[in-house]
């Protein structure tokens, strides 16, 4: 899948991102077994979407592989605010895009720069970052 690597479940740990069910999600709790007499240790990751809230979890061997988005974090301002979108400026290519409004950031208002990150071609504003 473009914009993902593979990794190890084991190697995993809480706050990383990993792909479950192609959606990008943010690791809220890995609990891992220990090796059993007739088989490998086992992680059981329960995530919650990175762009709709629904919580998804894997189980599997700590061996298999497993995807994890590649994360782009960027710097932005608000250019406008057209309803349920916000127009932002990158601040590095100058290049235009329409983000959609984000429930749990404060401050959002024309002229103000944010932070904001690029995953699996979506993008989702972080936090504001002045005024």
């Amino acid at each position: 899948m473009p914009g993902t690597k593979p990794v190890e479940l084991g190697s995993l740990k809480e706050g990383q991102y990993i792909m479950i069910d192609d959606v990008p999600c943010k690791i809220v709790n890995i609990t891992k077994s220990k090796p059993g007499k007739h088989g490998g240790a086992k992680a059981r990751i329960t995530a919650i979407g990175i762009f709709e809230p629904v919580k998804k979890e894997i189980v599997g061997p700590t061996s298999s592989r497993a995807d994890v988005p590649i994360i782009d974090k960027r710097k932005g301002q608000v250019l406008a605010i057209m309803g349920d979108q916000v127009q932002i400026m990158d601040m590095e290519t100058y290049e235009t895009l329409e983000i959609p409004m984000p429930d749990d950031v404060e401050g959002l208002d024309s002229g103000v720069e944010v932070e904001y990150f690029e995953a699996v071609g979506r993008y989702k504003i972080t936090r504001v970052i002045s005024k």
